[in-house]
């Protein structure tokens, strides 16, 4: 007994063994398995960190777990990331799987996981990874006969699942923060009862920039009659929340070859007029938990018939609200009389045939009743639209019934708009079809907050509507200290709001002092303090604009400019804001600027100018523009005005500054006359001549031209005078600051230093040299540039005057060796 207790021990603890260590000797292949199935299936690039096996996390049944799963796409796609699953666990029981005939498992667990689904304007997506099949693959597939082999579970989990849904052809954003789902039920079966437990938090819907939802959760309790053979699903006890409203669903859902079959109605469970208002976003709505409301509500919605690639069900909703109040408990006056009666409906088929209709909306704010009605036909070929906007709005009086926290707002608006017609009326200008008049009046108009204490004040406006366009006849306006003064007209509004169609427009925009200081915030002028810009960011250009504003303003104040006599035209059409001879007074000089500014890829935003510039002043240039501390840092040393035509474009980070190795033009700099003084290029120039007085150096008339390359800057000779002596000046300056810039000078002897002097004093012939050719070299860097004497031309002249001079005294001395030999001789 003690012999085979020995040996039934050392069994088990060999099983034991086997247990542990077989999951790791298999565990590469494993994985490299899944790898392969994977690269069939999708054309991305997977990676998987880990394949965890365990045979005693669920003994008898093998724990299988994958972790790390990223989807990364390709082309278009290869910097985003569809998909990354935390976790994919289940436990599956070995036995079966030994058997041949079905897979039992547990359940299967999907954890931590986050979507990220892209579409692209183009309409590419970036979940269409399947790899195609061919025909032959296709045929073989159809005529393979169905395998028995059955993978049976009992219970899906959802655990910690996110998703962002952004898509460029809808103009749509979604995004859930978090999921959990538990769905569980006798999956073995043909037909049994499944239960559904979800909840989904912090959803937002963002549609053509308007939030339809914002931060809403969403929850779904069910329990589901299934037909598992026929893909059949009837709703039994079932609760749907959406914020607080409640909903009963009932009817049936069938998954089709081809299609799904709905049978689905939906009815609010919650009748008070409270639960709706959980749908409006906390931004609009303080405080909800502690309003006072009463009022009825009726919700309800349906869905009936086959969805197909190219078919929609029937479908539609009704919502009434029916003499409904507001009340915010510290405030004095309610929101009341609410009625509500909007539906939608489409009999099935083409969206075409869908209709929408507000006949009531009402509402009175303190008294100020608003109402308002819309009717849409034939949404998608040519909307045909009729309603009504009336009302007066005393915003003095909102206040003591709507919380505005620290606004302060005051003034009356008037409205009184109707319209009826089709969209083609107006797209084939054909106006007398269309019906549109009434306008918009404001008056006495204030609206000032913390984060705006400026405010703006619109003494008077009134638009005019009618169906060709939206008249601005007076828009008289202060903000904060700056006065506006805008007129002119919008024309294809209805195509603008309906089709999302080009908004057009033409404006006289005026002026007496906008004073842009104003707008910057404390930080901001800190900034301003300490470094002399104003930090910003991409302005995007909107590219279903075409307006057309001619500017005239008196002045504007901006940092430490004042810019005076602004005139020009400004066009803003297809992302790009066109300047045509718009032309100010600033820097104690004039510019006017042509050119571009495009916002048509917003991550790569561009300008393209041109610049006529005149008598501006140099040093009050570098403390205002950026570009020309970067390309001309040593303008702050200089003191003189500069006049010039300069051709650039480049490329705009995102604090709107150029991105210097994408800068590329030409141009050139004229001026009657500067003065240099404490540049480190010319202090290291008297240092290497033992002169000071060049630390402080005028240059006279000179016109210079330069090529800009990426960045470098390319200056061709010119002449000047330097300290009133003739120079000629080339070089470069990359666009990494590095210097190679030569001044070819023709120096006095005497400025050369007491060196150069004593050594020309001992050389025969130097009274005859004047001045001596000089070239400076300078390199290094802007910041710290090298200047190094090239005195080769120098020492040539300084030669040739030497054999000039003993030349000249060899032949005066055989001269007078032959006078005395012929008087000798005579």
């Amino acid at each position: 007994m003690k012999k085979f207790l020995k040996i039934f021990g050392g069994v088990m603890i060999v099983l034991i063994l086997l247990l542990a260590l077989l999951p790791y000797l298999f565990k590469d292949q494993i994985m490299d398995r899944v790898k392969v199935e994977m690269d069939k299936a999708v054309d991305a690039k997977i990676e998987i960190a880990d394949v965890s096996l365990s045979m005693f996390k669920n003994f008898p049944k093998l724990f299988v777990e994958i972790q790390g799963i990223s989807v990364v796409g390709k082309g278009d796609f290869s910097n985003d990331t569809l998909a990354y699953v935390g976790s994919l666990y289940t436990a599956i029981d070995l036995g079966s799987a030994i058997s041949g005939e079905q897979l039992n498992v547990g359940a299967i667990v999907l954890a931590k996981t986050k979507v990220n689904a892209l579409v692209l304007e183009s309409g590419k997506a970036n979940w269409d990874i399947s790899k195609s099949t061919t025909e032959k693959e296709v045929a073989e597939d159809e005529s393979s006969e169905a395998s028995d082999f059955k993978i049976i579970f009992e219970e899906v989990r959802v655990e910690d699942f996110a998703l962002e849904y952004h898509d460029a052809t809808l103009k749509t954003n979604l995004v859930l923060a978090d999921l959990d789902l538990n769905l569980n039920g006798d999956f073995s079966a043909k037909e049994t009862n499944l239960n559904i437990n979800s909840k989904a938090t912090g959803i937002t819907l963002d549609y053509e920039g308007v939030k339809y939802l914002n931060n809403a959760k969403l929850g779904l309790e069910a329990a589901l009659g299934a037909d598992l053979e026929n893909m059949v699903f009837n709703f039994k006890e079932n609760k749907l929340t959406l914020n607080d409203l409640e909903f009963g669903m009932t009817g049936n859902f069938a998954m089709l070859k081809d299609a799904y079959d709905m049978d689905i109605k939906l009815d609010a469970k919650k009748t008070d007029f409270k639960s709706l208002l959980s749908m409006i976003p906390e931004t609009f709505m303080k405080d909800i938990k502690g309003l006072e409301t009463s009022g009825n509500l009726v919700l309800n919605a349906f869905v009936k018939g086959e969805y197909r690639e190219d078919h929609m069900p029937a479908f539609g909703a009704k919502l009434k609200v029916a003499d409904a109040n507001i009340k915010y408990p510290e405030l004095p006056e309610t929101i009341n009389n609410i009625n509500i009666d909007a539906e939608v409906n489409h009999p099935g088929g083409d969206l075409d045939a869908l209709v929408a209709d507000v006949n009531a909306f009402h509402l009175e704010v303190a008294n100020n009743p608003i109402d308002a009605e819309i009717h849409i036909k034939t949404p998608m070929s040519d909307p045909e639209i009729s309603g009504l906007c009336k009302g007066v709005i005393d915003f003095a009086k909102i206040r003591h019934a709507i919380p505005m926290d620290s606004i302060k707002i005051a003034g009356i608006i008037t409205s009184d708009i109707s319209f009826n017609g089709r969209l083609s009326a107006i797209e084939k200008e054909e106006y007398e079809k269309f019906m549109a008049k009434g306008d918009v009046k404001l008056k006495n108009f204030e609206f000032t907050t913390p984060d705006f204490p400026q405010g703006i004040r619109i003494i008077s406006s009134v638009l005019s509507f009618t169906p060709q366009f939206i008249n601005l006849s007076s828009f008289n306006s202060l903000i904060g200290k700056s006065d506006v003064q805008l007129k002119g007209k919008l024309e294809n509004y209805i195509p603008y709001a309906l089709k999302g169609k080009t908004l057009k427009g033409n404006f006289n925009m005026t002026s007496k002092v906008f004073d842009l200081n104003e707008f910057m915030t404390e930080s901001e002028t800190e900034t301003v303090e300490s470094a002399d810009t104003i930090p910003m960011s991409v302005v995007p250009v909107p590219a279903d604009l075409d307006i057309k504003f001619v500017a005239n303003m008196q002045k504007i104040k901006f940092d430490k400019m004042d810019i005076e006599n602004v005139k020009g035209l400004i066009v803003v059409k297809n992302s790009v804001a066109k300047l045509t001879n718009l032309s100010m007074d600033m820097l104690k000089g004039q510019m006017t600027m042509n050119g571009s500014y495009s916002t048509k890829d917003i991550k790569k935003p561009n300008f393209d100018f041109g610049l006529d510039v005149n008598n501006f002043d140099i040093k009050s240039t570098y403390e205002s523009l950026t570009m020309v501390k970067e390309m001309i840092p040593m303008a702050l040393n200089c003191e003189g005005k500069v006049s010039s035509d300069l051709e650039i474009k480049a490329q705009l980070n995102e604090e709107m500054n150029p991105v210097m190795n994408t800068l590329n033009g030409k141009g050139a700099f004229h001026s009657q006359g500067i003065i240099i003084k404490d540049s480190k290029a010319f202090v290291a120039l008297a240092k290497a001549l033992k002169n000071d007085s060049y630390k402080r150096i005028s240059v006279s008339k000179f016109d210079m031209d330069f090529v800009i390359t990426n960045g470098n800057i390319i200056v061709k000779p010119f002449t000047t005078k330097l300290a009133g002596h003739p120079a000629t000046i080339y070089g470069t300056q990359s666009v990494d600051g590095k210097l190679d810039f030569t001044m070819d000078m023709k120096l006095p002897k005497e400025e050369l230093g007491s060196d150069v002097t004593k050594f020309l004093d001992k050389i025969p012939g130097n009274k005859s040299i004047e001045k001596l050719d000089v070239s400076v070299k300078i390199t290094g860097t802007v910041d710290d540039p090298k200047v190094n004497l090239d005195l080769s031309k120098a020492i040539k002249q300084a030669k040739d005057a030497a054999m000039k001079e003993l030349k000249k005294k060899g032949t005066k001395e055989l001269e007078k060796a032959a006078k005395n030999l012929l008087k000798g001789f005579f």
